[in-house]
């Protein structure tokens, strides 16, 4: 590591050189080394109230890694050999930036249409929209219809985990699992519980031969006050409750 990047001699790690230039650059940011253990050498982040920037090193060539997240989302990433470029980025980012100041500040920098229609506060139709243009085969289009069909699925945020079709209360990872979910199985549709678990695995609900009596199935056992997702994550909402 040390003859691809000299800066860390041969006992610093990311973190320590990472907080040196941070300081130099007159940024008052704390440094954390990366949370997985594997990391401690070649990662490292910096959080914020509702931003992450988390920078990990390349091992075959020199690569500085940042991910810059917000609220559950990463929003953008890019790969550098500059050191003092990551320092400009996540300077920026930790200062409240736009993404289209981010890159500009930063060209290295990349994100996607759904993460500025996050930013916009408009991630759950981008979402929805994506859903039903894709041609991914493990989308069924027709139940992704049925659901966006109904009000109260259509102001929730939409995920897939493999092919089953998940709704959150929230736009941000981690995501909320009290709303059953679908999953297409050899030409049925089975509604489950994903967070309660039999040993056998999610509990059953109910399977229906077609997508629409499959949602509706789902809309009987919403959660009570199911309003709109909500920018955050579902720690966020958990906080919120408690406090309500």
């Amino acid at each position: 590591m040390a003859s691809i990047y000299p800066e860390l001699g041969r006992n610093e790690t990311l973190q320590s050189i990472l907080q040196t230039a941070v300081h130099q650059a007159g940024h008052g940011l704390d440094v954390l080394p990366e949370r997985a253990p594997g990391w401690w050498r070649s990662g490292a982040r910096v959080d914020g109230d509702s931003r992450t920037a988390n920078v990990l090193l390349g091992i075959a060539e020199r690569a500085f890694i940042v991910n810059f997240w917000e609220r559950g989302v990463m929003m953008a990433k890019g790969t550098t050999t500059s050191l003092d470029a990551v320092v400009s980025a996540i300077g920026a980012w930790q200062s409240g930036a736009t993404l289209a100041r981010l890159r500009s500040t930063c060209p290295f920098v990349d994100y996607s249409p759904l993460a500025e229609a996050h930013e916009r506060g408009d991630a759950v139709e981008a979402q929805w929209t994506s859903y039903r243009h894709t041609t991914a085969r493990h989308v069924d289009h027709g139940l992704i219809e049925a659901a966006y069909a109904q009000p109260q699925l259509r102001a929730l945020f939409p995920f897939h985990s493999h092919q089953t079709l998940n709704f959150s209360r929230c736009t941000g990872f981690p995501y909320t699992h009290d709303v059953p979910v679908i999953t297409p199985v050899d030409g049925k549709y089975r509604v489950t519980w994903w967070k309660t678990r039999s040993p056998h695995g999610p509990a059953d609900i109910g399977e229906t031969d077609n997508p629409r009596d499959a949602v509706a199935l789902v809309l009987i056992h919403l959660p009570t006050n199911c309003g709109p997702a909500v920018a955050g994550t579902a720690n966020d909402l958990d906080k919120s409750d408690s406090t309500e």
